[in-house]
């Protein structure tokens, strides 16, 4: 007999334990985005730390962000298969378990090649657990993922906006290596309480390949196109805020402010989201890409201060990834882990690339090179979401 799934909106765990459960695994998937929130913004917190340590410029530190970002790509590709099929939660556990050893193995790096390959692994493990998340709840919250996705992220924006000026205290005191033994902590106890809570099997009865649905994967290029783009805007931005605001005379204790503005942009936006009840749709991709544009022109020429602007980025897109996130859920909900982990890869690849672009050409070629990256990034996810609205009608 096929194992009967919960209906949408009640259950993530056992049937007859209703909301409770699908409160208790939104709550877990919560607090895991927080420490996922704390290991996005580490490169850039610690930049200034990591500069007195090992010598890590520019170029360095876009290469770091991007290694973060590589780990991620793998890890949501190979989760998206895996999560269509295999029980969820050992999954999860194992997922942050692996994120906690890189942390570690992070802190006890003592080059700037090992340390990069201590985040790409920190990285994978963050993608599987990402895609975990990305997948549980669009299948139990169907009828608005969007809004119930939002909440969840919002774990990872007030972990973002947190870390910043707790990561200069720890390094202050221990060095970079305190602030990534924090941060596996952080992932370790997410570990633990995963342990503790059983979520979603996958849908019984699916079959193990749909070669007839293979087309339909052209239907996601707009899709892919916008994720890419904004995660890179986002990974860069947070990398490269303190370089940018040095770059305007800002003392890099300071300018390190700046990536807690740009975070808690998005965690009010993220909640402004949550009191959104009207359709969503591609069209708010273009809009927030065409407004995320115009900011960012001002916040480059001086126009606006620099925590202003990127606390103003920060509203603009603060509901574009779950956004996206739910839109590819929708696009293949027989296949949905596979469908978000391509999605979600394709946001990781544009993670690695941007970060490593900017970084490159702006150590090149100055401040403007690194900012004109961006700027592109902006107008890329407009320019998917006018895409994804015309391919719709």
């Amino acid at each position: 007999m096929p194992r009967l799934r919960p209906g949408p909106g009640t259950s993530l765990g056992e049937p007859a334990r209703g909301r409770h459960a699908a409160a208790v695994v939104t709550v877990l998937a919560t607090l895991g985005f927080l420490a996922f929130g704390w290991l996005l913004v580490l490169v850039g917190a610690t930049q200034g730390t990591l500069a007195r340590e090992l010598g890590v410029g520019l170029e360095e530190t876009g290469g770091l962000a991007a290694a973060v970002s590589l780990g991620l790509g793998v890890g949501v590709v190979l989760a998206g298969p895996a999560v269509d099929r295999w029980p969820r939660r050992p999954l999860f556990v194992a997922a942050t378990a692996t994120v906690a050893l890189a942390l570690q193995g992070a802190a006890l790096a003592e080059g700037v090649f090992v340390l990069g390959l201590a985040l790409a692994l920190a990285g994978l493990g963050a993608g599987v657990f990402e895609t975990v998340v990305n997948t549980v709840v669009p299948e139990s919250f169907p009828g608005h993922a969007e809004r119930r996705l939002a909440l969840v992220h919002t774990g990872a924006t007030v972990g973002a906006v947190t870390a910043p000026p707790l990561i200069v205290a720890l390094s202050g005191s221990g060095g970079s290596a305190a602030a990534f033994r924090t941060a596996s902590l952080l992932f370790g106890a997410t570990a633990l309480l995963g342990s503790l809570v059983r979520l979603l099997p996958p849908a019984s009865g699916a079959p193990a390949a749909a070669p007839s649905r293979a087309p339909r994967l052209l239907a996601l290029l707009p899709l892919l196109v916008a994720t890419a783009a904004y995660v890179g805007f986002e990974t860069a931005l947070t990398a490269f805020a303190p370089a940018l605001g040095v770059a305007r005379g800002v003392e890099p204790e300071r300018a390190v402010a700046g990536i807690s503005a740009l975070w808690m942009g998005l965690l009010v936006g993220r909640l402004l989201f949550l009191l959104w009840r009207g359709r969503v749709g591609p069209a708010w991709l273009l809009a927030q890409g065409v407004i995320a544009l115009l900011v960012f022109a001002a916040l480059s020429r001086t126009a606006i201060g620099l925590e202003t602007g990127l606390g103003l980025l920060g509203i603009v897109l603060g509901s574009t990834f779950p956004i996206l996130m739910a839109l590819t859920a929708r696009a293949f909900p027989e296949r949905a882990g596979t469908a978000v982990g391509l999605v979600a890869g394709a946001g990781a690849l544009g993670g690695v690339l941007v970060p490593w672009c900017a970084g490159a050409l702006g150590g090149r070629l100055g401040p403007a090179a690194l900012a004109a990256v961006l700027g592109l990034c902006c107008a890329g996810l407009a320019s998917a979401g006018y895409a994804e609205l015309r391919r719709r009608g």
